[in-house]
């Protein structure tokens, strides 16, 4: 038997996102939904301080540093000391990780599209053209 259909949004959005998130295992995707996180932001915005990873991923540093260990066994970033400041790291992608990242993605985005079968190409781009909106709304 399906729920009952809510009136508002946030349970709708909630029941998609635990769907998409549990099919997103680390052995689909080779790594944590975090740790795709930290990649594509230094994929995007380059070599970063590791303190700027805890600040944007909203978690403590020991959390961070266990991730980034992983992360870096598997060769996918590399830490590099802050010349201005020895005691202080950056991350860096290495190409490796970038492989790493995209294969990721790949793997979300055909999960995105499962989630989303129901949907035409026009409702998903004004979903997502929504989602944006509202979540720009809050910043």
């Amino acid at each position: 038997m399906r729920p009952v259909a809510s009136a508002r949004s946030i349970p709708h959005l909630t029941r998609l996102v635990r769907r998409i998130n549990a099919n997103a295992t680390q052995q689909l995707l080779g790594m944590n939904l975090k740790q795709v996180a930290m990649l594509a932001a230094l994929r995007d915005q380059g070599e970063l301080p590791q303190t700027f990873l805890c600040d944007m991923m909203k978690t403590t540093q020991n959390t961070v540093v266990t991730w980034l260990n992983e992360l870096e066994d598997a060769g996918y970033v590399s830490r590099i000391r802050d010349p201005e400041d020895r005691r202080k790291h950056n991350v860096a992608l290495t190409e490796k990780g970038s492989a790493a990242l995209e294969r990721a993605e790949t793997e979300l985005r055909r999960l995105e599209d499962e989630a989303l079968a129901g949907l035409t190409a026009d409702e998903r781009t004004q979903l997502r053209k929504l989602l944006a909106k509202a979540l720009d709304a809050l910043a």
